[in-house]
């Protein structure tokens, strides 16, 4: 047998099980409880894989692709984000590249659906309860998968109920908005039949809140590919209201004490268990001897890391932009400006940004954090703290191999676990959040504004800014508020895999993305110490291509040969 662990919010370690090469039905479904519920994790293992810290070089940290953060390297470790962002080959008409899923999405939904088969075949053999409850597990996995399929693709091939056989090849493609309801459509059959909580055995499975949250999330991709469209506007507020309407699931799980709006910021990252995380994935790292690890730790510490931890390998490579950095507020919640705050850049921001970036002068592990330029130090003893060595010293970014450490001055904090060191030997055990509260309340936020409830969303956004104790803003308009909503869903949610999709899901990347290149700090220190800021380009002098065909990346060759009721059929552009 292969075992590919997986667990999604606790010690449970949940085995990916593929019944099709390993087990035939009298096993999976010979009448074991125990023996059926290890099939069910096995499914789980769509949620784990679209973590962004997992694989083994972090290749899918999708705010790589936008004007958040910066990678260091141009091919080193399989990472091509540079590669699709400045290279207009990178993407072609027969696949979709860097975000290619459709083998893999529908290879998912295949066994999600033999499983929703055979429990109506083999109904008899269990509890009702029971398999009423891992139905619906199997159903919201289901739509876990065509979330990320039909955000690449946009409309995409509908396999329903049962396990289609060679007869049913030749299939269309549903528009993308009904592919959205048909996904939506699981999660709402699945809603019905979760529980709003687990027992401790149990605890990180798909929860009601867990299918509310994410319908609340499709129904906003759902109203803009309505919109985009040139749909009616009354079916596009009513996929507004959907999102409204499942996020208030939500929040009426808020008042019975099953999820809660944390009140500090950094604690929802560095403790899983925080009643804001309503869905994660757990990683153990390998002392477990399991083999289940991350590698947040790798790419994402400040490189002088790699002295202070026994000379690790750590590679830096994820550097925040400028263009998150100065997004973040000063605690009083006026605009971050260089020009008032730039002899002092760090001191007296909101709290969202010292969860988020590791910046020079940062205490950090029982050290500094040094991101000046090596520019003067380059013969100074790294061994010896008078030498003011910048351990983490900032390097010009090339469109060849890799600078080796940041390339905007900053660093990423979150999914790092600060003071830990287990994983120079296990490899990175910190947990991925696939879904939480303060998401959720952005989305209701948005939903809200779009169906004319300004007032409404102000006070729904003004949740998320007073927990980090910052002041209201106004908003006259639907203009003004999308262009708050836009900053608070940067700020809140950067480095958890947003802001390329909604760009894309807004038709607003080709404005933000196309033609331009992100800034970084680069920092030189005086021999007196004095500090000096130069705000850089850190794109090589390339020009950041989006293109308008972006918007639904093209329908692999394969399918699309063997598919003859699509007829060559592709996305446009492709």
């Amino acid at each position: 047998m292969v075992f590919a662990l997986l667990a999604a919010t606790s010690c449970s370690k949940f085995t990916d099980l593929d019944p099709t090469r390993f087990y035939g039905e009298n096993v999976v479904w010979n009448g074991d409880e125990a023996t059926l519920d290890q099939y069910v994790f096995g499914l789980y293992a769509a949620i784990r894989d679209k973590a962004e810290i997992f694989n083994s070089n972090m290749n899918s940290f999708t705010d790589a692709y936008s004007d958040l953060v910066k990678t260091s390297g141009w091919d080193q470790y399989g990472q091509g984000y540079n590669i699709a962002m400045l290279q207009e080959s990178s993407f072609n008409s027969s696949n979709a590249g860097a975000f290619e899923i459709w083998s893999d999405s529908y290879t998912r939904i295949k066994r999600d659906n033999q499983f929703l088969r055979d429990a109506a075949r083999f109904a008899g053999k269990y509890d009702p309860q029971f398999l009423k409850v891992r139905v619906a597990e199997a159903r919201f996995m289901k739509a876990f998968s065509y979330y990320y399929l039909i955000r690449v693709y946009g409309g995409v091939i509908l396999r329903g109920e049962g396990v289609d056989g060679p007869e049913q090849n030749d299939a269309p493609r549903a528009s993308e908005a009904d592919s959205w309801s048909y996904a939506i459509g699981n999660l709402k059959q699945a809603a019905a039949d979760l529980p709003e909580t687990w027992p401790a055995s149990g605890y990180g499975r798909v929860t009601q809140s867990a299918a509310y949250g994410y319908m609340s999330r499709m129904a906003l991709y759902k109203a803009c590919a309505l919109k985009n469209a040139g749909a009616p506007a009354d079916s596009v507020k009513a996929a507004y209201q959907l999102a409204i309407d499942a996020a208030d699931k939500v929040i009426e799980a808020e008042s019975r004490g099953i999820v809660a709006l944390s009140s500090n910021y950094a604690d929802i990252f560095n403790t899983q268990t925080n009643k804001e995380n309503i869905l994660t994935v757990t990683f153990f790292g390998n002392a477990d001897a399991k083999g289940l690890s991350d590698r947040s730790d790798t790419f994402l510490r400040p490189v002088g890391d790699g002295r202070f931890h026994g000379g690790t390998e750590v590679y830096g490579t994820f550097g925040p932009t400028n263009e998150l950095v100065d997004s973040f507020e000063m605690s009083d919640g006026t605009p971050f400006d260089w020009t008032v705050h730039g002899t002092d850049p760090y001191t007296g921001r909101e709290p969202r940004f010292y969860a988020t970036v590791i910046y020079n002068g940062m205490p950090w592990e029982g050290r500094e954090i040094r991101t000046y330029s090596l520019e003067g130090y380059e013969d100074a003893d790294p061994a010896d703290p008078a030498s003011n060595y910048p351990w983490d010293h900032i390097s010009v970014y090339q469109n060849q191999g890799s600078a080796g450490s940041t390339v905007t001055g900053y660093y990423m904090r979150k999914w790092i676990t600060e003071g830990d060191n287990s994983w120079t030997v296990n490899g990175s055990s910190h947990f991925w959040i696939a879904l939480r509260y303060g998401e959720v309340l952005l989305n209701k936020a948005e939903a809200q504004a779009q169906t004319g409830d300004i007032p409404g969303a102000l006070l729904t956004l003004q949740r998320v800014r007073d927990r980090v104790g910052l002041p209201a803003r106004p908003a006259a308009n639907l203009e003004e508020f999308m262009q708050l909503l836009e900053h608070e869903r940067v700020v809140e949610l950067a480095g958890e895999g947003f802001r390329f999709w909604d760009l894309r899901r807004w038709r607003r990347a080709v404005d933000v993305l196309n033609g331009i290149q992100v800034h970084g700090c680069w920092i030189t220190r005086a021999a007196d110490g004095t500090l000096t800021y130069e705000q850089i380009p850190v794109d090589g002098g390339l020009p950041r291509i989006f293109q308008e065909r972006y918007y639904a990346f093209a329908i692999p060759e394969t399918e699309r040969s063997t598919n003859k009721a699509l007829n060559q059929e592709n996305n446009p552009g492709w």
